[in-house]
């Protein structure tokens, strides 16, 4: 009978792992099967995507060329505008030229088409993804359409003939047509791409043509990288989990789930099916980076490295090339004087603007407040601001008057991870309160402080003084900016994002500042209001 038990356990390890060499080999079996026709259609895909696009693009290009042509031979040929400038530049009356069709200049048009279709291509415009920067895209166009017109210029000096309105030649007599033909193609273009990124945004948003991606790394770069994923879904990319890299401690980070270690690549690749890899391991693990670079090259996994550069952020790097030998640069990411200076003016004017607009219901709510509970109307809190500054941070009054003294027998029932301490039902908070937290008016006193200098529109959320002397201290990088009444963090998600997910989100925001994302995330935070995403 042990002989038995024995030999079926041996035949059952046997068994085991002859599936996990199947697993991790991918000769054969349905999981490589499923693998292989999830890639085949994935191709298929991104050819239609790209296909689609180029025949959109001829059609805008043309629609560009006929408005440009409607402009200048059927609008501005009556214009009196433009009739009295001819005149009083270049003397005398304008000239009867004698214009065809558009169907006339056919060959012409269908050689600026085909210029322009031949720039993109040669500018891999058409390697974009469709849903990815738009301002990247129109800039691209910007520069090809200048391009084509420079060639066009050309063409004209060459075989223009400008002493007879000969309606034989195939080029439409008119300078006009050439400035026109630019700003109308670049205007059709973008929007073009706009409307395209739109849609693709929404079909990605309901599961087609998604990216499944796994992230190899649970460090600070590899869960910025999920962040950034996550924080973008129009993007196509679905983050299945990642792997642990042995340097942190392990265990799920936020809502991303550990799939295992960096050495469960293979594994986790096949039965998750994932379409992409990317590689986010810190510097001194260069040599399992370039063993799972390796891995997915054989396993015909897509993978996309990102270097580690001594915790620098890569934003900050500046790339020159000599000879064809890289040099990196490191660039000052510290705010200059006249970033600071537009930053405070918009601070002080969106502020004043919002206080004196919004005052009749500021009285509302402050009525409001007294008359439903007893207690002051403002409540001054200690935070930590900027180089850890504390400050009196003001809010209408939305818990008893004796909230912080019952905080402590309500920690036991805190839901937030870290520091802080948050509770969806929190029996100190007032029925007036509930409203106005759940609305977010209740921050609005703060921006009093914005204007006394202490906070920013935009920014970190400022910290207590407790929860600070708990950071970590990677953690503390947050206050390396003037707090806000919103950030990053609250237009992601607010109270639906740990803690630890939040402080990068924060951490991010400062080592990439530029007005355009200060600008942003404050159009991005009426939504989050109005929706009350995380408002609790």
């Amino acid at each position: 009978m042990a002989r038995m038990i024995h030999s079926n356990e041996t035949k059952q390890k046997t068994k085991t792992l002859e599936a996990s060499q199947e697993i991790m080999s991918g000769a054969t079996g349905p999981i490589t099967k499923v693998i292989s026709q999830r890639r085949s259609l994935r191709r298929h895909w991104r050819i239609a995507e790209i296909a689609f696009m180029v025949i959109l693009d001829i059609f805008l290009v043309f629609t560009g060329c006929y408005l440009a042509y409607y402009l200048r031979f059927k609008t501005f040929k009556t214009n009196v505008v433009l009739d009295w400038l001819r005149e009083r530049i270049f003397g005398g009356a304008p000239s009867a030229y004698v214009y065809q069709n558009f169907l006339y200049f056919l060959p012409l048009w269908i050689g600026i088409v085909a210029g322009v279709i031949f720039i993109f291509a040669f500018r891999r415009l058409y390697h974009i993804r469709l849903t990815g920067n738009w301002f990247q895209q129109a800039w691209k166009i910007v520069v090809s359409i200048t391009i084509g017109m420079a060639f066009l210029i050309t063409y004209f000096f060459f075989f223009q003939n400008h002493n007879q309105p000969d309606t034989n030649l195939m080029v439409p007599n008119s300078r006009l047509l050439i400035p026109l033909m630019w700003s109308t193609c670049i205007v059709v273009l973008c929007a073009g791409r706009l409307l395209v990124s739109g849609v693709m945004g929404l079909l990605y948003r309901m599961g087609l043509g998604e990216t499944r991606v796994l992230v190899v790394g649970s460090g600070r770069l590899g869960k910025m990288v999920m962040q950034c994923l996550a924080a973008s879904p129009n993007l196509g990319f679905s983050v299945v989990g990642f792997l642990h890299d042995l340097t942190e401690p392990p265990g799920d980070f936020g809502r991303f789930k550990m799939l295992g270690t960096i050495n469960d690549i293979g594994m986790v690749i096949r039965s998750m099916q994932v379409d992409e890899v990317i590689i986010a391991l810190p510097s001194d693990m260069n040599k399992h980076a370039i063993d799972s670079v390796k891995l997915c090259e054989r396993l015909g996994a897509s993978f996309k490295l990102i270097p580690d550069l001594y915790e620098l952020n890569l934003s900050r790097i500046d790339v020159e090339n000599i000879e064809g030998i890289p040099l990196l640069g490191i660039r000052q990411v510290s705010l200059n004087t006249p970033q600071r200076i537009v930053t405070r003016a918009i601070d002080i004017s969106l502020s004043l603007m919002g206080l004196i607009i919004g005052s009749p219901l500021y009285l509302c709510i402050a009525l409001a407040v007294k008359l439903t509970s007893p207690g002051p109307i403002i409540y001054r809190q200690e935070r930590v601001g900027l180089n850890g500054e504390h400050f009196q941070m003001l809010k209408f009054r939305s818990m008893s008057q004796d909230a912080d003294r019952q905080q402590e027998r309500l920690l036991s029932l805190n839901e937030a991870q870290g520091p802080i301490f948050k509770m969806r039902v929190d029996p100190r908070v007032t029925p007036v309160g509930s409203i106005l937290r759940r609305t977010s008016l209740d921050e609005i006193p703060q921006l009093i402080n914005v204007l006394k200098g202490e906070m920013s529109l935009v920014g970190p959320r400022p910290p207590l003084p407790r929860e600070v002397a708990m950071y970590e201290e990677w953690q503390k990088g947050r206050l390396a900016i003037k707090p806000g009444c919103t950030g990053l963090w609250q237009v992601r998600g607010r109270s639906n994002i740990s803690f630890d997910e939040g402080v990068l989100m924060d951490i991010y925001y400062i080592e990439n500042w530029s007005l355009r994302l200060y600008i942003q995330i404050l159009l991005r935070t009426i939504p989050a209001i109005v929706f009350s995403r995380g408002a609790y």
